[in-house]
Order: C-alpha cells, then structure tokens, then sequence
C-alpha cells in the first residue's frame, strides 16, 4: 500500500488517468485532477469545486440559519398541529424508532424534545429478529395497549402501508417521519408525512420537533442528530455537514449519562470526538444492541 501511494504520488498526470493493478486481475482507474495550487487545502477545495468566498464559509462555518429551506419539510405544520392537539388533551405518544443508531437517536429527540415542550411520550423501538424493519402489528398494538392516541415514527414508515391501514383500525393517528426512498408516487396513509431523502431519519424528526421547542432546546439535541447523521452514512455536505460540526460541539460538552457512560467503556476522550469516533467507535457499540 506505501509502495502504490509513492507510485500514486509521483505519477501527478495532470488529469491523465492512471491504471492501478491491485493484483488477482483486480484493477481500478484513477484520473488525477490538474494541479491548480501550491496550497493543499485551496488545492483540495478545488477539487471539490468549492470556489467562491460564500461557498468557502458554508463549508467551513456553516451557520443552521444558511439551511432554513433544507429544514422547512412538507407535512410539518400539519403534524406540528395534531402534537400540539395532543399536548393540550394530555394524550399519550409513542415514539415509534427502529433497532439502528439512526432509529434510536430518532427515538431518543421524539421523547426528549416532546418532553421538553410537555408531551406525555412512551419511546418504542422494535425487536429486530421478531417485528423486522418498519412498523409492526406487535408495536401497533402495543401503543394502543399503553393507552396512545398518537403514534410519531422516525427513520421508518415510509413504504408501511399496511400498517399505516391497521394503525387507523387501532383507533390510532400515525405521523411518519422518514428519509428512506418512497415506492414510486404511492405513500402510506397517515395523518401526516414528513419525508425528505436530504437528511437522515433522525434529523427529519429534529426538524419536526425543533418547531415546537426552544431554541436551546432544539440545539441540545443536535449531539443526538450528529451521531446519526454520522452512523447513517449521510453525504457530509450541505445541510447534513452543518448538521455535524453544529452536532459535534455539542457531543464533546454531553452531560448525558448515557453517552458518557459509552465513552468511558470505549475510552474515549470528550473534546476529542470526531466523525471517526462517530462512525467506527460509537456506531458499531449502538447498532449491536439490536443484532444481540
């Protein structure tokens, strides 16, 4: 490998492609990008095509308020009316995640940003091997047992159409929050949707919740969004990238006992976490609870 880098290096072709044989018959292609500057980081940011002042700030110093659009998904006012509703008539909600990192976090900024704003909420994520992926009967009826009106997904329920069927013949209104692809024009039939392909599950449901909550509330949270953003493998560009740096200065000041308490068994130093910690640390400790 320390042989093909040199080779890699000294072969700077100017836009040239090069042939990389891996050995086996295995072979990649490579086309180096012309050399523009002596800088290495205005070089990398060229090859980025990140030009301009304005788009060099966004990469850099990406501010939320810069994103407002990415935030504003269809579906929000109507299901920020129905939490509102059920709020005020005390009614209970379910949280309904899923078994991975992005479904837990999603979980945990459901019930920790309703809570905050007043709600009643009970968080359900559910059994990988026994309910499988998506809404479940086993779940459904478990929020109707516990006396829920409301059920609120995050990461999931996007393609749950017979699901969304029996919720209704619960007596159950369902709100989906989701980032999964849709199965061509068809969705669920929910009270509301909230879906955008942006971001991941986790931030969706943020960009519910944060409209209901204080801004220092809805910016606690963003530790929660960053891990997902992370361990979901979102393209950190954009509004996912802002998402992240806002995210991580929050995680390296967390005073959640949980987190912290995973820090510790990883040895992990708070103030030194990055988006490797993120994805190759912290990811694979969370997502095993729900391979066990």
């Amino acid at each position: 490998m320390v042989q093909f880098a040199s080779e890699y290096l000294r072969g700077g072709g100017h836009g040239e492609r090069q042939e990389l044989h891996l050995g086996g018959g295995a072979k990649m292609n490579w086309k180096i990008l012309p050399k523009k500057s002596d800088d290495l980081t205005e070089q990398l940011l060229i090859n980025r095509n990140i030009k301009t002042k304005i788009e060099k700030e966004l990469f850099f110093h990406p501010k939320l308020n810069y994103f407002k659009k990415d935030l504003q998904i269809p579906g929000i006012p109507k299901a920020l009316n129905r939490i509102k509703k059920a709020i005020k008539n005390e009614e209970l909600i379910i949280a309904y995640g899923d078994y991975d990192v992005d479904g837990v976090a999603g979980a945990a900024v459901l019930y920790l940003g309703l809570t905050s704003a007043g709600a009643k909420v009970l968080p359900y994520i559910p059994h990988r091997e026994k309910e499988g992926y998506g809404l479940s009967k086993q779940g459904l009826e478990f929020a109707r047992d516990s006396g829920a009106s409301l059920v609120i997904t995050t990461d999931t329920g996007i393609v749950s159409f017979d699901m969304a069927d029996y919720a209704k013949e619960l007596g159950l209104d369902l709100i989906v929050t989701d980032h999964h692809q849709e199965q061509g024009s068809k969705r669920p039939d929910a009270f509301a949707i909230v879906h955008s392909i942006k971001l991941c599950g986790a931030a969706v449901t943020w960009a519910l919740v944060k409209t209901l909550i204080t801004k220092q509330a809805d910016e606690d949270l963003l530790d929660l969004v960053a891990i997902a953003t992370v361990s979901d493998m979102m393209p950190l560009l954009g509004i996912n990238r802002c998402l992240v740096i806002n995210g991580l200065e929050k995680l390296n000041q967390t005073k959640r006992v949980g987190l912290l308490a995973l820090f510790r068994q990883a040895d992990l130093e708070i103030g030194k976490i990055g988006s490797y910690e993120i994805g190759h640390v912290i990811a694979p400790r969370l997502n095993a609870m729900g391979r066990m």
